[in-house]
Order: structure tokens, then C-alpha cells, then sequence
């Protein structure tokens, strides 16, 4: 709803926020471009989302489950005002680890741009990689722009470890089950 209001209301707010959303459909993979198709004259009347993939525009609901759980997600975070605290729970959920590692950019450089910051609970290596290889190749970024807390869970408590990410990327202080499982997988299927 809110893009159609932005839509309707503002035509060069949408062309801004329509850009940002293309870049990141062309970044991540998942489309070209997006546009909103009107039914009705009416501010609140039906509406339809359409995602270009490639050629001709596709209805929202056609392009996969993915797409449709990361708009609001981008749409929000990038008109929130600037200064503005986002919390984001799990926000590559039905993305494919392109589109993960993605989000993870879009979200430093709007930390970057706008001063925002964002409080994001995530399972993705591909967002947290790319968003340290951001900051190992951007000047402009500072790894103390970001901040990274491991729960472990320990004999039935839950221990915090902060890691820090050093200019080259690299994170310090993380802790031995920080990737434990993903190497012994790797391992495994190594030498299977």
C-alpha cells in the first residue's frame, strides 16, 4: 500500500524510491524494474504491483514468494527518516543467497547514507559476508559502522560474543562455533 501511496501522492518521491528498488532487483538477480498499475482514480482504489523481470511486467503475486517479503522490507528502510532505528528479524527469509548477500549492501550503504542504523537478526552468511567485504572495499565505510553479536547457546544458557570486523574484512573475535558447523560440512563432504 505504501508504494501505491507513494505512487499516487508523489510522483518523484516513487521515481527515487523506484530507482533504489531497481537497483537492487538488478544487483540481487530478482528483477529489472517495478511499477504500480492503477485500476481506479481513487487514493485508495485497487491497484497492482508488476515486476519486470525481463521484456514485459509480471504481476507481484507471479514472480516468486521471495520478491514480495523483501519489498516491504527495502520499502520501509528506505523511507524511514533519516536517524531512524530499523529492526529487521530475518529479513533474507525466501531469498536465494545473491539477493541475500544484497540486502546486506543495501542496508550498509543506507546505514552509511542516511545515518540510519539497523538491528537485523539474520541466519545468512551471504548477507554478514557481504557486508564485510563492503567494508573491506569501500573507503568511505569504517568497520566500526558495524557491529556483529553471536548467540551461543551453552549447557543451556546463552552466551553473547561480540565480533569485530577489521579493515580488511576479516572478523575478530569470533568465537570457535561461529562457523563450526558450516566447516565441518565443507569437511565432510570433502573427503566423503
Amino acid at each position: 500500500m505504501l508504494l501505491a501511496r507513494t505512487f499516487a501522492s508523489n510522483l518523484s518521491s516513487w521515481e527515487l524510491l523506484r530507482k533504489a528498488l531497481s537497483e537492487f532487483g538488478s544487483d540481487s538477480g530478482l528483477f529489472k524494474d517495478i511499477e504500480i498499475r492503477r485500476w481506479s482514480t481513487k487514493e485508495r482504489g485497487p491497484f497492482q504491483i508488476r515486476i519486470k523481470v525481463s521484456g514485459t511486467g509480471h504481476n507481484l503475486v507471479d514472480v516468486g514468494y521471495g520478491v514480495s517479503q523483501v519489498l516491504p522490507v527495502l520499502v520501509e528502510s528506505i523511507k524511514s527518516p533519516n536517524g531512524a532505528t530499523i529492526l529487521l528479524q530475518q529479513p533474507e527469509v525466501h531469498l536465494h543467497p545473491k539477493a541475500q548477500a544484497s540486502l546486506g549492501s543495501v542496508l550498509l550503504a543506507l546505514s552509511k547514507s542516511q545515518n540510519k542504523t539497523f538491528i537485523v537478526e539474520t541466519h545468512s552468511d551471504y548477507l554478514v559476508d557481504r557486508i564485510r567485504m563492503d567494508v573491506r572495499d569501500n573507503e568511505d565505510l569504517s568497520p566500526s559502522d558495524v557491529s556483529i553479536l553471536f548467540f551461543e547457546r551453552k549447557k543451556g544458557d546463552v552466551i553473547i560474543h561480540p565480533i569485530s570486523i577489521d579493515k580488511r574484512g576479516n572478523m575478530v573475535g569470533a568465537p570457535r562455533a561461529f562457523r563450526r558447523f558450516f566447516l565441518e560440512e565443507e569437511k565432510r563432504f570433502l573427503l566423503g
